[in-house]
């Protein structure tokens, strides 16, 4: 008894030492620095990284009922190499950070003509680095974009910049991308990968007399095979929205020489690549609704239906120009040859677009979406 007594006793102390020796390294939540986005510039021979901070814990109690806005830091660091400016950082970070939040990724457009292989190489390297957030390119001062806000005080944890696809779902005019996502493009053969560019307005929101920028997406850069192939507007590519995959809500304006134009809303676009050696055909089947009927009383469903099918080619066949012009294939033709005869085309030109068709289903006119456009429509 007295032996088993001694045992039980040298168990609990036992345990009570391990208890104690392993919380010695527990960080307290409001003892560390939540990284929440990154930014990359190069410029004078350097990488430079930007790291947003966001007081996280703030944000939670603000959600509690804390009206108080919840803080934000940027700081900058540099190096010779892009991992070497994280080491920077280091020193003048007083607590330990936690990458694991981190949402967003900036990447200047000097960055981008660097080399994208060399950023995701060292982002990937440390495991608490995930291959989920947001990837977009910019012009713009990184700093700035990193420290614009959102409404009402809130931080840039409220913006597009962490939250791309509430956006996308009421206006999809380019496809936000995560960094997974890019990294198998970039690296797919006879791929053209593209990336949203972020930008700031200035002008367009105020909150009394006091102007308040905003981002907002102004076009998009685009690479193959980590070779960098230049910037194009949000009108210059248009044509995606109806070639891209999983685009949600595209609203055009339907221009009407003998009539009032008329704004049409389509849904979820469908896309099909038909290759018959070197030349593709492109088939997009859409579906959508007038959001003007009632002035467009004298135009026919069919008339409506026309104009919104010539529309759709004339975009498409306008990428397709611009490809050639620029040497970018946009519309992704050279891939498309590439996964059917396994074998890389060495002129874009070679890779032709044959011919556009389009096929549009107009369901329903204006507020009333359970309404469907009288038969009559269709004499």
């Amino acid at each position: 008894m007295i032996t088993l007594g001694r045992n039980l006793s040298l168990a609990a102390v036992m345990i009570i030492l391990i208890l104690q020796t392993g919380c010695t390294d527990i960080k307290e939540t409001q003892d560390l620095n939540y990284a929440t986005a990154i930014g990359v510039d190069y410029k004078d021979g350097k990488y430079h990284t930007y790291i947003q901070l966001v007081d996280l814990m703030k944000v939670a109690k603000t959600e509690g009922g804390d009206s108080s806005p919840a803080k934000m830091w940027v700081s900058k660091a540099e190096g010779e190499i892009f991992i070497d400016s994280f080491f920077e950082i280091y020193k003048t970070a007083q607590e330990r950070f936690v990458w694991a939040h981190v949402t967003a990724i900036v990447l200047s457009e000097a960055a981008l003509q660097q080399g994208f292989q060399e950023i995701f190489d060292g982002l990937t390297r440390y495991h608490e680095f995930r291959l989920t957030p947001w990837v977009y390119g910019t012009n713009e001062s990184i700093e700035d974009i990193l420290s614009t806000k959102g409404f009402f005080g809130q931080t840039s944890l409220n913006t597009i910049l962490h939250h791309p696809e509430s956006i996308f779902q009421q206006s999809s005019e380019l496809k936000p991308i995560q960094l997974f996502e890019l990294a198998r493009q970039v690296f797919e053969p006879a791929y053209t990968a593209n990336l949203p560019s972020l930008s700031i307005d200035r002008s367009q929101w105020k909150e009394g007399e006091k102007k308040e920028a905003k981002l907002y997406l102004n076009g998009a850069y685009f690479i193959k095979n980590d070779e960098y192939k230049g910037f194009f507007t949000i009108k210059e590519v248009k044509g995606l929205r109806w070639t891209t995959p999983e685009m949600e809500r595209i609203q055009v304006m339907i221009p009407n020489e003998e009539g009032p134009s008329f704004l049409t809303v389509f849904e979820d676009p469908k896309v099909k690549y038909v290759s018959n050696g070197p030349e593709v055909d492109i088939v997009v089947n859409v579906k959508g609704n007038l959001a003007n009927r009632e002035k467009n009383k004298n135009l026919k469903l069919a008339e409506m239906k026309g104009l919104c099918e010539t529309i759709i080619k004339k975009e498409i066949q306008g990428q397709y120009e611009l490809g050639i012009e620029k040497e970018t294939d946009f519309l992704n033709l050279e891939h498309v040859l590439y996964r059917e005869s396994s074998r890389k085309t060495d002129n874009l030109k070679q890779a032709s677009l044959n011919k556009v068709k389009v096929n549009v289903d107009i369901i329903h006119s204006g507020a009333l979406t359970n309404r469907m456009i009288e038969m009559k429509d269709l004499d």
